[in-house]
């Protein structure tokens, strides 16, 4: 007689691995609104932080000259913010500018961030489905 020894098999079955599969794409399903939402909000620091240095060359050049301007060149700085954001200024004159960084790609929280300067009062503003205040961090 002989006799047949089994041995224990090792590895996973199939049914366990289709259930590893299926858990982590839930956890990946779960998580990927808080990484988009992270990421975006990433994206809006990059364009304050650009509004901000249009700011800061705007009252550099106001020092030296009589009113704002609306180039960008001037003033030393690109429009564009790493591929993210387009950027512009519109109505300058002596009294005033509004800094415009525009999302090029699609964030319809925050379509565009606004910086100006109107009546001696910096005005933040923004447009899409979010408030201002949620776009500007604050």
């Amino acid at each position: 007689m002989t006799s047949r020894r089994f041995t224990a098999q090792r590895g996973y079955s199939l049914i366990e691995l289709l259930i590893v599969v299926v858990i982590a794409g839930v956890l990946a399903t779960l998580a990927y609104p808080s990484y988009a939402a992270q990421l975006n909000k990433g994206r809006r620091t990059d364009a304050i932080s650009a509004l901000y240095q249009v700011q800061q060359a705007q009252e550099r050049w106001r020092a030296n000259h009589s009113r704002y301007t609306d180039d960008l060149a001037l003033l030393g700085l690109s429009a564009a913010v790493p591929d993210r954001y387009r950027l512009s200024i519109s109505t300058a004159s002596a009294d005033g500018y509004t800094a415009t960084a525009t999302a090029q790609w699609p964030d319809g929280a925050c379509t565009t961030l606004s910086l100006g300067l109107q009546g001696g009062q910096v005005v933040h503003g923004a447009s899409g489905s979010a408030s201002p205040r949620l776009c500007w961090n604050r």
